[in-house]
């Protein structure tokens, strides 16, 4: 196996089982939890470690789709724990809450480890030489079909929330939008530096 594969490979593995115990917990409350973009991402994510872990096992190297969902996954993930931690946290402490929201029941695994651990993987023990600058663009996308499937179903009062942010009817227009951007335009920003220290990475 080549030098970084075995490391690689280990945080995949890793991966899956944490996201399938906080999968597992998260259920516990329902099929509902698929409304939210934490469940959603992180599911993706254990999707995208099974077919690299797989890819990896049969055919003993990844193949470019395996690691561009492994980009994709990762940045979901990175939007998750960013948006937690800067909006969703700040949000709750005057509630008490901060715990609940951070690090409680599946938190632990969905917020903050995998989070982590698919970053550190992917950008440094994974080879992912085939990671282009316009890729960024593929990797912003589950975020945006996220984000405006959710803010269109709160318009037109189909859905409520889940997010403080997607209350569009409990907030100025101009909030709803400003938040839409943001946090879209934080998902391609991440996509773009995420792929930039690949890059970096591969190069040196």
């Amino acid at each position: 196996m080549e030098k970084l594969k075995k490391p690689a490979a280990a945080a995949n593995i890793l991966i899956v089982i944490l996201e399938m115990i906080g999968t597992a917990i998260s259920f516990r409350n329902g099929i509902e939890v698929l409304r939210w973009y934490t469940v959603l991402s992180n599911i993706f994510a254990l999707i995208a470690s099974l077919c690299w872990l797989g890819a990896a096992l049969l055919r003993n190297e990844i193949p470019a789709w395996a690691k561009l969902m492994r980009y994709c996954a990762a940045v979901c993930l990175s939007v998750t724990f960013l948006v937690v931690v800067f909006v969703l946290v700040p949000m709750a402490v005057p509630y008490g809450m901060a715990g609940d929201v951070l690090y409680k029941g599946p938190q632990i695994y969905h917020h903050i480890l995998c989070p982590m651990i698919s970053f550190v993987s992917l950008v440094f023990l994974e080879k992912n030489s085939g990671i282009k600058p316009f890729h960024a663009l593929i990797a912003a996308v589950p975020t945006f079909l996220y984000g405006t499937v959710t803010m269109l179903l709160n318009i037109l009062r189909v859905m409520e929330g889940p997010y403080p942010f997607l209350l569009v009817y409990q907030q100025p227009w101009y909030a709803s939008v400003m938040w839409y951007v943001l946090i879209i335009g934080l998902a391609y920003g991440i996509a773009a530096l995420t792929g930039m220290l690949i890059r970096k990475r591969n190069r040196t």
